[in-house]
């Protein structure tokens, strides 16, 4: 399937890492490095099998893990009085900080959100239509929310012979085309029932990357009520 999804505003290495940490309760100071290594590595993989653009900054985070995971394995000998710097350290001062410069621009811009529903007396008060912002069609919800939930599928999924040869006539269009189709019927419906109607692994690949084109075009909005929770899908005009 030649077809190639981006999303400007998905989020990079840093917040596939602290989905993670939360999604797996993981203390940041005590990062399990051999289980992250193999979680970030499924990601990736999921990524580019959807022909998601993976971008450098993703490869050398990985690059990164696995050296911290090498450091980690080799023996250290230290009398005494001296203390071995534990090889996380680098990874988990970056987090933190990026963590606290996010939570921060989510502060100020609620703020602004806020504060840009005042006037001032007497001042004018343009009418014209405003788009919304890429984050009112993705309420609470991330890339990395929506490949948890299409990994769970394909791992459902039954294995198949790889001498097994199959052709089912399913695209990405034909699969925007059912989306509408079933939001017409149903006005919302969450992200595991539209996905796990899918019974191959292309039908679920193209329902996938249907919800990504939808998402790009702002035909669609998700929401994600509780962290980890359902995610719904519902058309953004309604």
């Amino acid at each position: 399937m030649n077809y190639r999804i981006q999303l400007a505003n998905f989020e990079g290495p840093l917040d596939l890492l602290l989905f993670f940490i939360q999604r797996d309760k993981i203390n940041i100071y005590d990062i399990p490095i051999a289980k992250i290594i193999v979680a970030y590595s499924e990601y990736i993989d999921l990524m580019k099998m959807l022909n998601i653009r993976v971008a450098g900054e993703f490869i050398v985070m990985a690059a990164m893990l696995m050296q911290i995971k090498a450091r980690m394995l080799l023996p250290r000998e230290m009398t005494a009085d001296e203390q071995t710097e534990d090889p996380r350290t680098d990874l988990v001062n970056r987090l933190l900080e990026y963590k606290q410069f996010k939570d921060s621009a989510r502060v100020i811009w609620e703020c602004h959100k806020a504060h840009s529903n005042s006037w001032p007396r007497g001042m004018e008060i343009s009418y014209t239509e405003q788009k919304e912002s890429a984050s009112a069609y993705l309420k609470n919800v991330s890339l990395f929310d929506l490949l948890s939930v299409f990994k769970q599928v394909i791992d459902k999924l039954p294995q198949t012979s790889e001498l097994e040869i199959r052709h089912e006539p399913v695209n990405v269009e034909q699969q925007i085309g059912f989306i509408r189709e079933r939001l017409r019927q149903v006005r919302k419906l969450t992200f595991g029932e539209l996905i796990s109607e899918a019974k191959s692994k292309l039908r679920v690949i193209a329902t996938f990357l249907a919800v990504l084109e939808l998402l790009r075009s702002r035909e669609l909005k998700l929401q994600q009520v509780t962290p980890f929770g359902e995610i719904i899908l519902r058309n953004a005009e309604g």
